[in-house]
């Protein structure tokens, strides 16, 4: 309600003045010209005209007045209070002197002063604590506009890059890698996702030196959602890559000088053999013994046969296994391994025993390598179960399994025997190069081969054995063919690549 309003109670009372003094100012004129009021306005119409422009230009200027000092003056005090607010002259306050609606503005003013005096507080505490967070960071952190211009780099860029800001602010970020086409990768990166996490790539310092990075790269958006650039957080590796590179070297040393040491001791077990052959085959000679003589040369042979396995071993162990895949049929396959050893497991006294199911499915695989390292462990299930002695209850037995897993994505096979078994370490070293229970019958080469074979497969091989009760083989493949083996979560022992 305008009642409610001081400033309407001032122009009245200003209007109502105004209205009196026009009255009196005709009542004046009249009396000094000597005619009524009613004469002079409808008598004489000049002398009406003359005081109605006199009764205007008088509540003219007394209207100057009042807007003057009551309306432009607060309202220009009020702009002035604005401008300085718009140069961050955040401490500036108006008076509070008037009583009126401008002093209402005042206040509220005021009050809006001190509210956006202290929010730019707290936004200035908040962008120094990140602005120190930033600078405080080793890591190698720079904007870029949409454009690709740098447009701010932190003191761990400047440090592992070598350039100043100065120097670097406002050019292309491609300045700083080593190949610009990777930054290129890494865009086309982000049209899929926001970020980019662990982007491999090399930065160029200032020198021209090459610093190995891992990049994560992210969009900077506007509040409506568009792009305006990205921020890009680097870690320097360099030094952890030579070290890496080190160590990788230390472990190619170590492992030539594993296979090295394994190489001698095996010779070693072979030389002898042939040195005790030989003599055997020296005294037999001598003294026209015909048994001493045949049992020398037929260990002379053994240990011509261990130094050409062996060295046939070895040729098959570095060779790079590309598996050649083809259709198998596993029913078959496994059919005509055990058709194969049968008889060898017959002569030794040993029962074998395929278990198949009769619908086996159709894999891709390498049918000669899964061949080569089902023969490889079961002729060790052989080995195991001749080197026990059994009692009158228990006879020598090998078993082999074939059957898909539970979720019918990887395909099993299992051989079983009931031979010595292996103990932890045994257990823990059998596919190790040139490890060997065989003495002087073994390369230790033959598990680590198959090993690898099933690696390349995308399997592995686990493990069960107990002393004196057997040992369990499940070389685990994926029905789906060639890919990433599973890591196993049941605590059991197993091996692939």
């Amino acid at each position: 309600m305008l009642v409610n309003i001081k400033i309407f109670w001032k122009l009245s009372g200003f209007f109502l003045i105004t209205i009196l003094l026009f009255l009196l100012i005709i009542q004046y004129i009249g009396s000094a010209l000597n005619f009524s009021l009613a004469e002079s306005i409808f008598d004489n119409i000049l002398q009406f005209i003359f005081i109605i422009v006199l009764a205007i230009a008088v509540s003219a200027g007394f209207a100057w007045i009042f807007v003057r000092y009551f309306i432009y003056h607060p309202l220009n005090r009020l702009i002035n209070g604005m401008n300085n607010l718009a140069d961050k002259e955040f401490d500036f306050r108006l008076s509070e002197d008037e009583k009126d609606e401008f002093g209402l503005l005042s206040a509220s003013f005021n009050d809006m002063a001190s509210m956006l005096s202290s929010s730019m507080i707290e936004l200035k505490k908040n962008r120094d604590y990140l602005s120190s967070i930033l600078e405080s960071s080793a890591d190698i952190i720079i904007t870029v506009s949409a454009s690709g211009k740098i447009q701010m780099i932190n003191t761990g860029a400047e440090a592992a890059l070598g350039y100043r800001r100065f120097d670097i602010v406002g050019k292309p970020i491609k300045l700083l890698f080593a190949d610009v086409k990777e930054r290129d990768k890494a865009i086309d990166k982000l049209k899929y996702a926001d970020s980019v996490v662990n982007f491999e790539t090399q930065f160029k310092t200032k020198d021209g030196e090459i610093r190995d990075v891992l990049l994560t790269l992210s969009r900077l958006r506007n509040p409506t959602g568009g792009i305006i650039g990205t921020i890009g957080i680097s870690k320097d590796i360099t030094e952890e890559k030579r070290l890496q590179t080190q160590l990788l070297q230390s472990q190619r040393y170590a492992a030539i000088g594993q296979v090295f040491t394994g190489i001698q001791h095996s010779m070693k077990n072979m030389l002898n053999a042939l040195k005790g052959g030989a003599y055997m085959v020296k005294i037999g000679l001598a003294k026209d013994k015909r048994t001493m003589l045949e049992e020398g040369w037929e260990i002379v042979q053994e240990g011509i046969n261990g130094l050409t396995e062996m060295s046939m071993d070895m040729l098959r162990y570095v060779k790079e296994y590309k598996p050649k895949l083809d259709q198998v049929d596993l029913s078959d396959a496994l059919s005509e391994i055990y058709r194969v050893i049968e008889k060898t497991a017959g002569n030794k006294g040993i029962s074998l025993e395929l278990i198949i199911s009769s619908e086996l499915p159709k894999v891709m695989w390498d049918a000669r390598m899964i061949h080569s390292v089902i023969m490889d462990i079961v002729s060790n299930a052989l080995d195991a179960c001749a080197w026990k002695n059994y009692n009158g209850i228990e006879k020598p037995h090998v078993s082999m399994r074939a059957y898909p897993d539970e979720n019918n994505e990887d395909f099993i096979i299992e051989i079983n025997d009931n031979g010595i078994g292996m103990s932890e370490d045994v257990k823990s070293n059998i596919f190790t190069p040139f490890f060997s229970t065989k003495s002087r019958a073994g390369t230790g080469l033959g598990l680590s081969i198959s090993a690898r074979m099933i690696g390349v497969h995308g399997g592995n091989i686990v493990v069960e054995s107990e002393p004196e009760r057997g040992s369990k083989f499940k070389i685990v493949l994926p029905l789906s063919g060639p890919g990433k083996n599973k890591e196993k979560s049941n605590g059991q022992k197993s091996y692939g690549s």
